[in-house]
């Protein structure tokens, strides 16, 4: 079969000069990548341009890409595909090598201005491969989509849902990873941890293991086993912290789990090593702002839970400035009160827009309001802490309970018209405040377990999952046998 089909010439498929381009844009072929097509220098262009950080070239060189591989799909794997032979294997590389080249699509669109235009082009993108998995994979982008500032995390999940059911056999990474934060954060200890496994499954790379068998050990530390966690953490330490070729996600995802070792052992020493390791780590110039913001704000954390509150003010002072951070400004409300600057507290925490702010971002600051409404004894904030901790539905043991103990102060403050203080020490332990961003959304998508919108687009410019493969494949002498020409 093998044999016979290298005898034939397989016909080059290529779009017609006024056809739509396959890059998505809406223009015509012959206006947009017929002059540009890379060849098997495909990616090359997009890579310079985006080290010039000329994006407006790479988002050109990315258009053109996408052309390129659609027009190797098309005349290599889709007659095949029609005929109904059996090439999944074939498919799945062609699959997740255009994804990849549409991710830094997405991502080009987000940082040039032309966000608003994305879901028109991936309409069209869609038909680039007739197959179920390339429709997975629009779904998944126009669920993402959902995800950015302003967006809709409900719309986000209407959008995943036609998918159908996600079990256990799903065996996209990504689809799993939106598919757990939007669907299985409210779901038994049980059936996470074995989407968890299932992902450890799929994927052995070290960042994967850090990143998800530390959501395993979160998981436990929210379910009340925070012993199960110390030693899951540890001995993930202990495995990855030496590993040299760890990339430098595979090292944020490392700090996180320092970080989190530190805070549950109550480790000041680890706390600022890993502090002092982000401040080396900001260093390197591979970090976009929101990149460098998120180790700023990790650092700011690190800090916090040290008890160095000056530290961990300029650290998220230093986050505000490169994107804004919300989060950060809960944080620096947290300690100008652990500095007992009520009124810096009280000015800080009010000026947080409560509408832009996803779920475990309102956590932080519901439980951040309330402190500071008990130790500044007002009774309009008092009424609002305690209308906000009443409709707030936390279903993690350790979250719950933080908030029925806030609701009793807050109520008892309120009823009094005076902090007692018990009251004072109660709504601000010792082992702080807030702690629902850095639990359930760790910038950046903290193992696995809550999406960042932007840390997501981020990570669309780096894939190269599968390009190289597929790369290698397109070029063989199946493909030059068969008369494929640029």
């Amino acid at each position: 079969m093998v044999g016979t089909r290298r005898k034939e010439r397989r016909k080059y498929w290529k779009p017609k000069l006024n056809d739509l381009c396959p890059c998505g844009s809406g223009g015509k072929y012959k206006d947009c990548c017929w002059n540009r097509l890379p060849g098997f220098d495909i990616g090359k262009a997009y890579t310079a341009a985006c080290k010039e950080k000329k994006l407006g070239r790479a988002l050109v060189a990315a258009r053109s890409d996408v052309t390129q591989y659609t027009i190797w799909h098309r005349t290599n794997a889709a007659p095949m595909l029609h005929l109904g032979e059996p090439i999944e294997p074939l498919l799945r590389i062609d699959v997740n090598a255009l994804g990849d080249y549409v991710d830094r699509l997405s991502w080009l669109y987000f940082q040039t201005g032309k966000w608003k235009s994305w879901p028109a082009a991936l309409e069209r993108l869609s038909a680039n491969i007739d197959h179920a998995w390339w429709r997975k994979k629009i779904i998944y982008q126009r669920a993402v989509l959902h995800l950015a500032p302003g967006g809709s995390r409900s719309k986000a999940r209407q959008e995943l849902a036609k998918l159908g059911t996600i079990t256990l056999a799903e065996d996209d990474i990504e689809i799993l990873q939106i598919f757990i934060d939007l669907e299985l954060r409210n779901e038994s200890f049980s059936e996470r941890t074995a989407f968890f496994d299932r992902l450890l499954h799929l994927d052995e790379s070290a960042e994967s293991q850090i990143q998800y068998r530390g959501g395993k050990a979160i998981d436990l530390l929210l379910h009340g086993d925070p012993k199960a966690a110390e030693t899951q953490l540890s001995d993930l330490l202990d495995e990855y912290r030496n590993d040299e070729e760890l990339s430098s996600f595979g090292r944020q995802k490392l700090y996180d789990v320092q970080e989190t070792l530190g805070t549950i052992t109550d480790d000041d020493d680890l706390l600022r090593e890993t502090a002092s390791e982000l401040s080396a780590a900001m260093q390197d110039d591979i970090w976009t702002d929101h990149g460098r913001s998120n180790l700023y704000c990790q650092m700011g954390d690190c800090y916090r839970c040290a008890r160095e509150w000056e530290l961990a003010i300029r650290a998220y002072e230093a986050a505000i400035v490169l994107d804004g951070r919300l989060i950060c400004h809960i944080h620096l409300a947290e300690c100008f009160l652990y500095q007992k600057e009520i009124e810096k507290a009280v000015h800080q925490i009010e000026g947080v827009p409560i509408e832009e702010l996803d779920e475990p971002g309102m956590m932080d600051f519901i439980f951040t309001y309330s402190a500071i409404s008990i130790w500044s004894e007002r009774i309009e904030m008092l009424e609002k802490a305690q209308a906000w901790l009443k409709a707030l539905k936390a279903t993690e043991p350790l979250f719950d309970q933080r908030r029925l103990n806030l609701l009793v102060r807050v109520t008892e403050t309120a009823a009094n018209g005076t902090a007692t203080s018990e009251a004072k020490a109660d709504s601000a332990p010792d082992g702080g405040v807030a702690g629902a961003s850095r639990a359930l959304m760790l910038q950046p998508n903290f193992f696995g377990i809550g999406i960042n919108f932007n840390e997501i687009i981020e990570r669309f410019a780096r894939r190269r999952k599968g390009t190289q493969m597929a790369i290698e494949r397109h070029s063989t002498e199946d493909i030059k046998a068969n008369g494929a020409k640029k």
